[in-house]
């Protein structure tokens, strides 16, 4: 199917999706399905475990994964070490060939976190990252590969100084920079994440507009990369922030048991608002239109199924 028909066919797709849906029959796997999330104290990690209890009550036992993030995910399922997997869209789309979507479900926002008490070397646009020591994300996450693409489109890692970068796990970056062993770290989550707003309520925080970035960034992959916004008040910061956005894919196995991944769609569909973490004021997916965009990677065959049965 070209990309223009296929666009056409989801298209269609959502329109049926987005009318009242009807409650359907679950069918109960009654399998043990592993999940593979991401950090402690990240949306991924909290969206497993709202979807492990929304699953319970539909007859499937989840078992939710803690891991790195997007690399550390696509690698744990395709070694048959887990069965779903979170991976931001742009990993997915580099690494996630021979691998099936469950759906597209909400949105991470790229946040560049620094100090606003940094007096004449604060750090206030992407150029001040020049020479300065950066976190790009854990090792394995999704954050890494993100971050290395907006500083090359930012121009920062071939220019005349670039950034000293190292790769910290949230906690260690939030502990790193509190304590001024880096200048700024990157983070690919909700908005707020509540560790970033733990280390706000003690230190002043602020963060680095990314929309300079996006327009270079976005001409190479123009469906993974969208402009998105912090609203003013997160972290203690008084200003919006513009910033980039990208799309969180819910991936599988293609063995994955058929009633497990019609199971997971009708959650996806009718438990949406119960998925969504406590305290969230980003922009959230989890609509027909959005649920079955999933890019290049193909929609699990039953999961495709259960969509059009769902959409009527």
């Amino acid at each position: 199917m070209t990309a223009v028909s296929r666009r056409a066919a989801l298209l269609g797709l959502a329109a049926g999706l987005a009318l009242p849906l009807v409650a359907c029959a679950n069918p109960s796997s009654g399998a043990r399905v592993r999940m593979a999330c991401g950090e402690p104290g990240g949306l991924y990690l909290q969206f497993g475990e709202l979807l492990r209890d929304v699953l319970e009550r539909r007859g499937i036992a989840l078992d939710v994964l803690a891991s790195n993030g997007s690399a550390d995910n696509l690698a744990l399922l395709r070694r048959g070490d887990a069965d779903l997997a979170l991976a931001l869209a742009d990993s997915a789309e580099q690494q996630g060939a021979g691998l099936t979507a469950i759906g597209q479900v909400y949105q991470n926002y790229l946040q560049c976190v620094v100090r606003a008490d940094g007096g004449a070397r604060r750090i206030t646009d992407l150029a001040d990252l020049a020479g300065r020591r950066v976190s790009i994300g854990a090792p394995g996450s999704g954050s890494s590969l993100t971050t290395r693409r907006v500083l090359r489109a930012a121009g920062l890692l071939d220019g005349p100084e670039p950034p000293e970068l190292g790769q910290h796990p949230l906690e260690d970056a939030l502990r790193a920079l509190e304590t001024g062993r880096i200048d700024a770290f990157f983070w690919s989550g909700g908005i707020p994440t509540p560790k970033i707003a733990e280390l706000g309520a003690r230190t002043p925080l602020a963060l680095v507009d990314l929309a300079p970035a996006l327009a270079r960034l976005s001409s190479g992959d123009p469906d993974q990369y969208l402009p998105a916004r912090v609203p003013a008040g997160v972290y203690g910061i008084p200003v919006p922030t513009s910033t980039i956005g990208i799309p969180n894919l819910l991936l599988a196995r293609p063995e994955l048991a058929d009633a497990t991944a019609q199971g997971v769609v009708d959650a996806l569909i009718d438990d949406a608002p119960s998925l969504v973490p406590a305290g969230s004021v980003g922009v959230q997916f989890l609509t027909g239109a959005s649920l079955i965009d999933t890019g290049t990677l193909p929609l699990h065959p039953a999961a495709k199924r259960r969509y059009r049965e769902r959409a009527g």
